[in-house]
């Protein structure tokens, strides 16, 4: 049986701290951008009308379906108008 002859792999000094510094995580040049964000729904119910209003600004910062960026608890503003509910929400959204 004809013996295979297996080559060392040589990992240079300068190649491992190339890779080292692409792998070391770099500080936020930039400080974390916020914005107050509004929304407004109508709903049969108090709860949901806060609900919509809530999600309205979740759809428009692209947070909807899944939250990526951080946003503040909202502060609602409701009101009755006979049979239905109208609700305005406003929330900070910082970019992550």
């Amino acid at each position: 049986m004809p013996s295979r002859q297996r080559t060392a792999r040589v990992a240079y000094p300068a190649t491992l701290g190339i890779l080292a510094a692409l792998m070391l995580p770099t500080p936020i040049a930039q400080a974390e951008q916020c914005v107050t964000k509004h929304g407004s729904a109508t709903g049969i119910t108090r709860g949901f009308a806060e609900y919509e209003a809530f999600l309205i600004i979740r759809q428009v910062t692209g947070n909807w379906p899944f939250e990526q960026d951080r946003i503040s608890k909202p502060v609602y503003k409701c009101k009755s108008d006979g049979a239905l509910w109208t609700c305005s929400a406003t929330a900070k959204v910082c970019k992550s």
